[in-house]
């Protein structure tokens, strides 16, 4: 019996608690001076990790593609060399046939629930940063699903290169070479916190001056050979990409840009947020990107 008193007794002055401070807060929220007592006394989040930053886009063309229009694109007229004729001879002719593509758009939708508990147990305010959360968590899903396509489209015409060393200037330099043979220039190489690893253990006869300067400042080096190199940790540790410019590469069209709405279940007492969006992706040239592999062990 005691012990059920107990807890009684605990749970009412848990609830004489809260009520308290929701009392506190509605009284303080009828004020100027109130507001900004509350907007002091909000904080960050202790973090664990800095926050998301998408990059996939960064190798696609990304437009809004306006309602009821067809999502679909006319590939180039194939190369083609002349027939020499001789004299008197008939003429040939090619036919111009040219291939039209339609994609399939998809949904990325994210749906949140926050309860009525949390808006006043929290330091921070907790409605902007779950939504910052959904944008995150929204364009954590384009990476992934641009990732994966670029991992079959790197393999599907171009040989894999691999070092079983860490990555090296010699296997991106290797890397570079079947793009540039079909006439496409790199412009984006994608690799892991692994793969700098491996760039800032080259020696002074791998970089010049310039970039040894840039490693010790920065960490990184920014570009090599005029591509931009970007870092992920959403590609397994031990691979590269190099990838030719978007309008060689990649398109991406959006039938609806990523929005977050509102979603609350009142009777449920929590608050909801759906963050959703609508495109479609394809990687129409699979001669512009190279996978490449290193160790992660060495």
């Amino acid at each position: 019996m005691n012990n059920n008193k107990t807890t009684l007794n605990d749970k009412q002055a848990t609830l004489n608690k809260t009520l308290r401070k929701e009392q506190v807060l509605k009284v303080a929220m009828k004020s100027p001076s109130g507001m900004k007592k509350i907007a002091a006394s909000l904080s960050n989040p202790v973090r664990r990790k800095m926050d998301f930053q998408s990059i996939s886009r960064k190798f696609t063309v990304t437009e809004l593609w306006p309602e009821g229009m067809p999502l679909i694109f006319d590939r180039d007229v194939e190369e083609f060399t002349a027939v020499v004729v001789g004299k008197n001879g008939s003429l040939r002719y090619l036919e111009v046939e040219v291939e039209r593509v339609e994609l399939t758009p998809f949904q990325v939708a994210v749906n949140v629930r926050i309860p009525y508990t949390e808006l006043y147990s929290r330091l921070y305010q907790v409605v902007k940063r779950t939504k910052e959360r959904i944008e995150q968590g929204m364009a954590l899903r384009e990476d992934l699903i641009y990732f994966a396509a670029l991992d079959d489209a790197s393999t599907a015409y171009h040989p894999m290169s691999s070092v079983s060393t860490i990555l090296t200037k010699d296997a991106l330099a290797r890397s570079f070479t079947p793009l540039e043979y079909e006439r496409i220039p790199v412009q984006s190489i994608l690799t892991t916190a692994h793969g700098i690893q491996g760039v800032r253990r080259w020696q002074y006869q791998d970089i010049d001056d310039a970039a040894r300067t840039e490693i010790r400042q920065e960490g990184y080096i920014g570009q090599l050979w005029g591509a931009n190199i970007y870092i992920t940790d959403q590609i397994p540790a031990g691979s590269f990409y190099v990838i030719g410019p978007p309008e060689l590469h990649a398109w991406q069209p959006f039938r609806k840009e990523a929005e977050v709405i509102p979603a609350d279940l009142p009777s449920d007492l929590v608050l909801g947020f759906l963050g959703w969006e609508y495109y479609a992706l394809v990687i129409h040239n699979v001669r512009s990107c190279v996978k490449g592999t290193f160790s992660v062990a060495v």
